[in-house]
Formats: C-alpha cells, sequence, structure tokens
C-alpha cells in the first residue's frame, strides 16, 4: 500500500487574521445598519401613532355628522369601539374604527395613564379618550373631543405623543421624561401641529 503524506500547504482553510477582518467588517456593518433600523421602527410607530389620530378624528367627524347616537343633535361620544371591550357595545360607533384599536386604550384619568394598564399597544402607542374639560350633553354626547396616543417605551418605540381635538389639526410634542415614565399622554392642544 502506498500512503500520500499531506502537507501543510496543501491544506486549505483561513487564517486567523483573515477570520478577524471578516468579522470586524460584518461588525462596522452592524454598527451602521443597527440604528438606523431602530430610527426606522420609531419612525414607523409614530407615522402609526398619527394614523391612529386622524382615524379617531374622522370617526368622530362621521358620528358628529350622522347623528349616530339618535339623540336629534350633532355631539361628539367617548365610547368610539369601546376600545377596552373586544365585543363592543353594539351601538353604531363600534363600526367606525377597526379592531386594531381594542386593548390599545389606558383606562384611568387623562395625563396619569399607566402604560402597564393598555393591554395591547397600537405599535408601540397607548390610546386615550380626553374629554375631562368637554361640556356633556343630557343625551351622554360632548360638545368637543380629544384623542391622545402616548408611547410605551420613550426613545425605543417613540419620541413624540400625539394628540387631536374638535379643531382637527393633529398635535405632537416631545415630552420630558424619564425612560420609565411612559403613558403620561403629554400632548395638549395649545401644542404645535406635526409636520
Amino acid at each position: 500500500m502506498l500512503m500520500l503524506k499531506r502537507s501543510k500547504k496543501d491544506e486549505k482553510g483561513f487564517t486567523l487574521i483573515e477570520l478577524l477582518v471578516v468579522a470586524a467588517i460584518i461588525g462596522i456593518l452592524l454598527a451602521i445598519a443597527i440604528p438606523n433600523l431602530i430610527k426606522a421602527r420609531i419612525s414607523a410607530n409614530e407615522a402609526n401613532a398619527r394614523k391612529s389620530m386622524q382615524t379617531l378624528r374622522d370617526a368622530e367627524g362621521e358620528f358628529f355628522e350622522q347623528d349616530l347616537d339618535n339623540q336629534g343633535g350633532r355631539d361628539f361620544t367617548d365610547t368610539i369601539a369601546e376600545l377596552t371591550n373586544p365585543e363592543g357595545t353594539g351601538l353604531p360607533e363600534d363600526a367606525l374604527v377597526d379592531s386594531s384599536f381594542l386593548g390599545a386604550d389606558v383606562t384611568g384619568t387623562s395625563g396619569t395613564g399607566d402604560a402597564s394598564t393598555c393591554v395591547d399597544p397600537k405599535a408601540g402607542y397607548c390610546l386615550t379618550g380626553n374629554f375631562d374639560n368637554f361640556t356633556a350633553n343630557g343625551s351622554g354626547g360632548f360638545d368637543d373631543f380629544g384623542w391622545e396616543a402616548s408611547m410605551t417605551s420613550f426613545r425605543k418605540t417613540g419620541r413624540k405623543d400625539f394628540s387631536v381635538f374638535g379643531d382637527g389639526a393633529i398635535r405632537c410634542t416631545v415630552p420630558a421624561l424619564n425612560t420609565s415614565d411612559p403613558g403620561t399622554f403629554s400632548s395638549e392642544r395649545v401644542d404645535s401641529g406635526c409636520d
């Protein structure tokens, strides 16, 4: 039998230097890509929150114009889709928004919401109705409306809070809060409109 000996020159493979160079290149590419991906996710979440404010504004407008509570007057409602009730109430206003809003409502008073009570955030944002300062009429409707969206994690899911009121302008603000204090709903009627 003839035995062939293999020399080290014939072996194929990568050297340690080559592997380190490839690892360094991958590390540089990741260092560039990851912050951009995070920014893109935050921008997408904020765009979704703005769209939620537009949807709620349009739903309030339809409720107002069509007198969906059949009270004979034009008013707004704080029960659009009953955001905390998956079955809805069976009222016409339940059909004004889709089921993606269910569970995104924060229970509690506006401005003091705790994001932990937001069962299913909508793209990283919790929603709440702000009807505290509006006059309720005898039929349960309101003379104006307010809806707000607040991020669940500052600088992770978003950088701005959003709101919309009866004048239809969508407003936003960058809240002055700690990263551990989500759900503050800091956007108000006095804030400027979003670009």
